[in-house]
């Protein structure tokens, strides 16, 4: 029995707790992982046939070989990627019971089941479904056109994964995880052979192995501490053992295993024998941990929480993932069959060992060679069974097939790898030779693909379509990369020498059917040089040759020179000795032209010449004009050395002239940029000085010619410019605000004046006409609103008065006869008493 003090602890490694606890298993979860390690010691367990260490200290080991018998067998037939089962077997003790003398271990074939990564948040773990049937894809092609067998089928996408792959843990040190590195695969195989739960296994192996650092178990393989049992091999390790009432130290013997799966095998027959509610039948893990305390001998533990420290330690590290099915290739009677859970699989099945499909009939017995399954035909590799893809040689029908990524065989048409191949659509043998495809012909080399582009057939030179490679016939046919064009006949074969085409004449190089094209040919006959196109034939008329434009004769197809009306084009051009059309400003024959930079067509009349910054002149004949021209009713001036017209003002023989977008200016001209009117008489030359113009007076400066406007002084006399034009008469300045009077010569007046029969008063200074009351001399005087002098009886509105003034406008006072009438007037303001 497991003594309650025993020194376990003492061997116990330093493994701390996990640093986040499950979610479920409450906040002491991560200390109870590691405490359980340390507190081991107090649990106590009763055990028939076999005494476990009450202590794991070693202070020396020695190894004594005892009898140990193994023997290992391999399929017959089997490939490099199949799997090697090894049979071990271990005498156990005379109360071991019949069914656990034998472990049969098949360590090669130990795998490992993938789980979900699912971080442990509750007390049960869920057993993933595993999808067993086959509908992946094969991806790559691994086998060959020449027959040989692939031995591998990869990638396959959709199959479930039977290979076991050891799960991953969570929240697990260096140490937790490295162990579980060592045992995971092999808890696993055990607890599928033997229906105990891996995840118990794991958990008990840790705590009592310190995590596999114990001695016992680095030297011996012994997770359980598990005392010799005369069979085998044994170690001696010094132990605490209490009998006597005391404890005492012995030199024990201890069982050494071959491997950390054999001490798991006895683990997993003691917990058959002894603990039949531990095993799956229990549920779960929780109940199968619990049960532990209620065994045939007894409890297991005496440690009231050992169960809770195992569900602690298995939910933390996630040690459930490993409760899972396990799959198993076994060879029996001469075939390989693959068992889940005990049970033969059938159908598809992905063996991830060998990386490769392979298929088991309704028997479960893994096919070979070529198989009908649901009205596909799939071919599975002679030794290895596994599926093939790409094309494969049936060496019993001599021909070539091929199988898709999903293993079946196709027929008609298939692109593999970029090219075409034929499949027979009843045999699905592969196509050579000539084909016929609905309307087109097509032909499949040696190796069973299509032809594309050029191909020699039995001597004769032939083309076919880059894309559905059908096969060209009577056509010509340009191939870039030998630059030169080829014509095939109706029977698609190229042609050499001269050949009649389409009632056309053509010659081909006789070495490499090259059309004779593209070159200029001066032809005795016709007395002209002619042009043979990329097509070989003679053109006529316009054509554009290597970015040239030239021009053929319509019957002769002779080459055209000089200048050439194209009526079809309403246009003239020029060809120069090459024949090349000509553009832009040319010399011809001591004459400047112009053709236009895109249609050559030769220019007249007025042209912009940007690249010069100048505006010329053609005229009908296309030739450039110089000097002074009469066009369209205008006059022009154009440099006689350059041609450019003349624009603004330009001095030209002793007279400034002004062109207006080339014209001549006449009559009056306002200058812009220097913000002037001038005048330009009939001959377009600037006037100057006083100017009879249309019946009115102007005056303009004498030496910028700027014509006047507004008040101006002349010569000492103030003149008045009404939009140029001399003013006479009564004028109102308004920016001055007052009436002033110019006479015929437009000059200003001053003073009192005579007009029109009436008298007027003008300042001597400003010339302002006078209004209403004035003080002149020693008299008042009074003018109207027309400025006219007032005369006899006048109300003076504004000062509610009535005065007289005589017949020089003097305003009278005191008593006067007027008109044989005697009236009085206020001696101080001239008011008439009434």
């Amino acid at each position: 029995m497991r003594s309650s003090s025993s020194s376990a602890a003492a061997q116990t490694s330093s493994e701390k707790a996990p640093q986040q606890a499950a979610t479920t298993s409450s906040a002491s979860s991560q200390a109870t992982a590691a405490a359980t390690s340390a507190s081991v010691a107090s649990a106590s367990a009763t055990a028939s046939s076999e005494t476990h260490a009450t202590s794991t200290t070693t202070v020396s080991s020695q190894a004594v070989t005892s009898t140990a018998t193994s023997q290992a067998t391999t399929p017959a037939a089997s490939a490099s990627s199949s799997s090697t089962t090894t049979t071990l077997t271990v005498k156990a003790t005379s109360q071991s019971s019949s069914s656990a003398n034998t472990a049969t271990a098949s360590k090669a074939a130990v795998k490992s089941v993938a789980a979900p990564k699912v971080l442990a948040t509750t007390n049960q773990a869920a057993e993933p479904k595993t999808d067993y049937s086959y509908h992946g894809e094969i991806k790559n092609d691994v086998s060959a056109s020449t027959g040989d067998k692939a031995h591998n089928a990869t990638n396959v996408a959709g199959v479930a994964n039977n290979s076991n792959a050891t799960p991953s843990v969570t929240n697990a040190s260096w140490t937790v995880q490295n162990f579980v590195n060592q045992i995971g695969s092999a808890a696993m195989q055990v607890s599928q052979e033997y229906g105990v739960y891996a995840s118990l296994m794991m958990a008990q192996a840790g705590l009592e192995s310190a995590w596999g650092q114990s001695t016992l178990a680095t030297n011996a393989h012994n997770l359980f501490g598990v005392k010799y049992n005369g069979t085998g091999e044994y170690v001696l390790m010094p132990t605490l053992e209490y009998y006597g009432g005391a404890y005492h130290r012995v030199n024990a013997k201890f069982q050494k295993y071959n491997s950390y799966y054999d001490s798991l095998v006895r683990y997993a027959q003691l917990i058959n024998r002894n603990y039949p509610n531990s095993t799956k039948r229990a549920g779960s893990y929780q109940a199968a941990a619990q049960n532990l305390r209620h065994g045939v001998y007894g409890t297991y533990a005496t440690d009231p929480t050992y169960a809770s420290k195992l569900i602690s330690v298995i939910n933390t590290y996630s040690f459930y993932r490993f409760d899972q099915p396990v799959s198993q290739e076994k060879y029996e009677n001469g075939h390989w069959y693959l068992y889940r859970n005990g049970q033969k699989q059938t159908g598809f099945q992905h063996i991830n060992n060998g990386n490769k499909v392979v298929y088991y009939n309704g028997a479960g017995q893994m096919q070979y060679g070529q198989q009908n399954i649901n009205g596909h035909w799939y071919y599975f590799d002679e030794g290895t069974g596994a599926m093939q893809a790409g094309v494969k040689y049936i060496a019993s029908q001599a021909k070539n097939v091929y199988y898709n990524n999903q293993g079946q065989m196709q027929y008609g048409e298939q692109n593999i790898n970029g090219s075409w191949y034929l499949f027979d659509q009843w045999t699905g043998a592969m196509k050579y030779g000539w084909q016929k495809l609905g309307n087109r012909t097509v032909y499949y080399d040696n190796n069973g693909k299509m032809a594309h582009g050029q191909a020699n057939v039995k001597g004769h030179w032939y083309y076919f379509d880059d894309i559905d490679g059908h096969e060209l016939t009577s056509q010509f046919k340009r191939i870039a990369n030998q630059n030169k064009t080829v014509y095939y006949n109706d029977q698609g074969q190229m042609l050499y020498g001269p050949q009649v085409i389409n009632g056309k004449t053509y010659y081909f190089d006789y070495g490499t059917g090259k059309l004779r094209a593209d070159v200029f040919y001066y032809n005795s006959a016709t007395k002209g040089t002619q042009y043979y196109n990329e097509q070989g034939q003679v053109v006529y008329g316009q054509a554009n040759i290597h970015g040239h434009w030239y021009l053929f004769d319509k019957t002769t197809g002779n080459m055209k020179t000089g200048f050439q009306y194209i009526p079809e084009q309403h246009k003239t051009v020029y060809y120069n000795g090459a024949g090349q059309m000509q553009y832009g400003q040319q010399l011809i024959n001591n004459h400047w032209y112009l053709f236009d930079k895109v249609t050559g067509a030769m220019k007249i009349g007025f042209q912009y010449i940007p690249e010069q910054n100048k505006t010329v002149y053609y005229d009908k004949n296309g030739h450039m004009l110089y000097g002074w021209q009469k066009l369209n009713g205008a006059t022009y001036y154009f440099d006689p050395a350059l041609g450019t017209m003349a624009t603004g003002q330009k001095r030209l023989g002793g007279y400034w002239y002004n062109f207006e977008n080339g014209k001549m200016s006449t009559g009056f001209t306002y200058l812009k940029d220097q913000n002037k009117t001038v005048y330009y008489d009939k001959n377009g030359h600037m006037l100057y000085g006083w100017q009879k113009l249309n019946g009115a007076t102007y005056y303009f400066d004498t030496v910028t010619g700027e014509m006047a406007k507004g008040q101006k002084n002349i010569n000492g006399h103030w003149y008045n410019f009404e939009n140029g034009k001399m003013s006479t008469g009564f004028t109102y300045l308004k920016d001055q605000n007052k009436t002033v009077y110019y006479d015929k010569d437009g000059r200003m007046l001053y003073g009192w004046q005579k007009l029109n029969g009436a008298t007027y008063y003008f300042d001597t200074v400003t010339g302002e006409m006078a209004k209403g009351q004035k003080h002149l001399g020693k008299y008042w005087y009074n003018f109207d609103a027309k400025g006219k002098m007032s005369i006899g009886f006048t109300d003076i509105k504004d000062q509610h008065k009535t005065v007289y003034y005589d017949k020089d406008g003097r305003m009278l006072y005191g008593s006067q006869t007027i008109a044989g009438k005697k009236y009085y007037f206020n001696p101080f303001t001239g008011a008439l008493k009434k």
